[in-house]
């Protein structure tokens, strides 16, 4: 049973701290979003939009050197990684751009209490194909690259 879990673990020992810190980045974005939402004029897909920059920036350094414990070895890969992480954040970005209007503008969850709800929401769904580009784009093994 013991060498079932440990196996277990050795073959999911990403997951691990890809959840603890998408938890965190979620708080972050959950945060700015809120903060935004509760204490300026703004629309919410300007709100969103700037609690993603702020949430992204998080999520590539804490990704890069905590979940998948990437170096780089030269600037130029630097650069790939962060352009190939944004790519697909930029991408998912739009999935969850479209999951909160649609929640907000179609569904009616409009008031601030339903904004952040769908917000939730959102979440969970961007964090789980943020999870699959990180490993199969940005942070694929040096290894992995040059096939």
């Amino acid at each position: 049973m013991i060498e079932k879990v440990m196996q277990l673990y050795r073959n999911h020992k990403d997951v691990i701290p890809y959840l603890f810190w998408g938890v965190a980045a979620t708080v972050v974005n959950l945060v700015s979003f809120y903060l935004l939402d509760k204490y300026t004029s703004l629309n919410y897909v300007i709100n969103y939009s700037v609690a993603w920059v702020i949430t992204v920036l998080f999520a590539f350094y804490t990704n890069k050197y905590f979940v998948f414990h990437n170096q780089h070895h030269s600037t130029k890969e630097f650069w790939y990684q962060m352009a190939t992480f944004f790519a697909g954040r930029f991408l998912t970005f739009i999935i969850g751009a479209g999951i909160l209007m649609f929640g907000v503008s179609v569904l009616k969850f409009d008031s601030s209490l339903g904004k952040n709800l769908v917000n939730v929401v959102q979440n969970i769904v961007v964090i789980i194909l943020n999870y699959f580009w990180a490993i199969l784009v940005s942070f694929r093994k040096k290894e992995e690259q040059s096939h």
